[in-house]
């Protein structure tokens, strides 16, 4: 059976957000959203839900080396269990502390010389680190 999926990379001002399937074990990156401290994106959050009508929702979470709750954690968490308490969907969590990173290596490694980087970092890069959090996901997924 499939199951429709969409991934979320929380930050303080975008979030990220794909969309993938278990049976093919695919992702894609599809919005980033601006947010800011106070308000969260719902309405925006609420149309991608109705669009692409997932069975699961992925939240990367970043944990510390040290095992300690940051204040991102906290908002983090608090934003996962928004999400299941606004949708009643299942919330499954992935650890995504480098997918920025690897998101920003892959935009430089594809971007023709004497491109902008920024440009293309700045409107690809979280939707690319949502991709990495769900294709974490599936490939634990197919695994299990």
């Amino acid at each position: 059976m499939s199951h429709t999926i969409l991934g979320f990379d929380f930050g303080t001002r975008k979030i990220g957000i794909a969309v993938g399937q278990t049976q093919t074990a695919t992702a894609q990156g599809i919005a980033t959203l601006f947010y800011n401290h106070y308000k969260v994106p719902w309405d925006e959050i609420d149309k991608l839900i109705q669009t692409w009508l997932p069975d699961i929702l992925v939240v990367g979470v970043a944990q510390s080396a040290d095992g300690k709750e940051t204040d991102f954690l906290k908002k983090t968490r608090t934003f996962s269990h928004q999400l299941t308490t606004r949708y009643g969907l299942p919330i499954r969590t992935v650890d995504e502390r480098l997918t920025t990173q690897q998101a920003d290596g892959l935009i430089q490694d594809s971007t023709p010389a004497g491109k902008s980087i920024t440009l293309r970092r700045t409107s690809v890069r979280d939707q690319l680190a949502a991709e990495l959090i769900l294709m974490t996901y599936l490939n634990d997924f197919r695994s299990n």
